[in-house]
This record gives structure tokens, sequence and C-alpha cells, in this order.
């Protein structure tokens, strides 16, 4: 799908964030590989830790519709700022487990696309099973 369809989709779906406090919305949409389309937005609440981000949002909806990781082709991620809003480290960790390394994450902040990048960009030494045994 071209970048400015993508682009589009994802500032749309900014309005629907919940976002009260921090006034920063965020979207998601995980693309699957049989054209599926699963959205996220961020919602907070007024007890801080009980907020959402929208990748938290969106990657659990595709195991709840009955995928897995292996259906996940590529996720896009806007943020509302102007700058290079990157996921938090809890979603960092989060999508190091629910999709392959391979997974293509598409980032673009409110005014434009910002690049193409994988899990390991954004989290290159994860936490994983591996270090439970």
């Amino acid at each position: 799908m071209k970048k400015e369809i993508i682009f589009e989709k994802l500032k749309l779906l900014l309005k629907n964030a919940y976002v009260p406090y921090s006034k920063f919305p965020v979207s998601c949409i995980v693309f699957l590989k049989d054209g599926t389309e699963v959205r996220g937005v961020n919602v907070e609440n007024a007890a801080f830790p009980s907020g959402i981000c929208a990748e938290r949002v969106a990657l659990p909806q595709v195991f709840a519709m009955g995928y897995n990781k292996n259906d996940i082709e590529s996720l896009a991620i806007m943020t509302s700022s102007k700058g290079f809003g990157s996921p938090c480290g809890m979603c960092r960790q989060f999508m190091s487990e629910l999709f392959d390394k391979n997974v293509d994450i598409e980032m673009f902040n409110i005014d434009k696309y910002l690049g193409k990048f994988t899990i390991d960009d954004f989290l290159p030494y994860q936490f994983s099973s591996k270090e439970l045994k």
C-alpha cells in the first residue's frame, strides 16, 4: 500500500484516540498478509498507569481475531508529534514477542513519513523467553 494512503488512514485514526490528559494521540495499524487491517489508538485514564498505547491496543486484537504472529505483514504508527515519536519501551518489548523480527515498522509523524524500521532497530537487546530458562 502506498505511503500516502497509509498516512491518511493513520491521520484519520488519530481522531479516535482518547487523550484528555496528554493531548498526544497515537495511531497504529497492523497490516495482515490476507489484507486485513487491525487498528489501535492510545487510550488514557486518570489513573495514569491504566492507560494503553496504540500498539498495545492493535496487536492483541490480531490474536483475538484468530490470527498469529506469522500473519503479520507490517505495522504503521503515527504520532501527533512533529519530531520522531517512536514506540515507548513497553511497546517495544511487547512488539518484540508478538511478531517476527523481519516485520516492517513504518513510522510517521503528523507531517510526514519518517522511515521503515524493524524491532531490532528499536530494541536491539530484547528480553525473551530464552532468559527465563
